[in-house]
């Protein structure tokens, strides 16, 4: 991945029917589990590939942030802005690699069974 991938989608549907879909099953990935508050656990199950991470920042329907990551992979964050406009919503998605210097040192990322050290970000 290069350290920033960013785009931007105007959707024909409410700010309220966008967050439905970017927080439940189906557009994120097959299934879909976040606690939409600070530190609140986030998973993400497609047929093939499981990310685990933490919410950083939920806040309906404008503003969500995580981190995710699949086993044995860096770990990512991903931000999502949604912004009314005329006709419809727009959909700003920024996916972003975290500095090198996390790998090395790991960051505790937080949870609701404590801090752990994300396994993405631990140099093995």
């Amino acid at each position: 991945m290069t350290e920033r991938v960013e785009r931007e989608q105007l959707l024909q549907a409410s700010p309220a029917e966008v967050w439905e879909a970017i927080t439940t099953d189906g557009w994120l990935a097959d299934e879909v589990h976040l606690e939409l508050w600070p530190g609140g656990d986030a998973s993400f199950r497609d047929e093939d590939e499981v990310k685990q991470g933490w919410v950083e920042e939920a806040s309906a329907p404008n503003r969500l942030a995580f981190w995710w990551s699949a086993e044995g992979e860096p770990a990512t964050r991903v931000e999502l802005t949604l912004t009314p406009r005329a006709a419809g919503t727009s959909l700003r998605v920024i996916e972003t690699r975290p500095l090198e210097i996390l790998d090395l040192v790991g960051v505790p990322l937080p949870g609701q069974s404590g801090p752990a050290y994300g396994p993405a970000l631990i140099a093995a």
